[in-house]
């Protein structure tokens, strides 16, 4: 399910001052937060922010990364890999062999050993 980090973060993730977390809302709509993300480090960079996402979410936006990286925003980037937003045990899509095969899982079914973290080294 598409919020699970949000409602994750909202329950862990405690913040202690007004104004200092910035989610997706009411609807949890994928996507937003790395623009916000952004925003945040632009408005306050002393400390800057953390920005949480699901893989899925992450895949809306995070491209984005590249702004914060062109202008060295204050951003710490999490990203929690739970394999997209379909309900797949991750060992059988890695026991996949060939586009053909898994083409056969729905395409919001994301690839569990992503590295993420790829995008920090580009």
């Amino acid at each position: 399910e598409g919020s699970d980090t949000m409602d994750i973060g909202r329950t862990v993730l405690m913040n202690y001052e007004p104004k200092t977390r910035l989610d997706a809302g009411t609807w949890g709509t994928m996507g937003v937060g790395m623009g916000q993300a952004i925003a945040a480090a632009l408005v306050n960079p002393n400390p800057g922010c953390v920005f949480v996402a699901g893989d899925s979410a992450f895949g809306f936006s995070g491209m984005e990364f590249e702004v914060v990286c062109r202008y060295q925003l204050p951003v710490i980037v999490v990203i929690l890999n739970n394999n997209g937003i379909a309900p797949l045990n991750p060992d059988d899509f890695m026991d996949l062999s060939g586009t053909e095969e898994r083409l056969t899982y729905p395409a919001k079914s994301l690839t569990p050993s992503c590295r993420y973290e790829g995008f920090a080294t580009a």
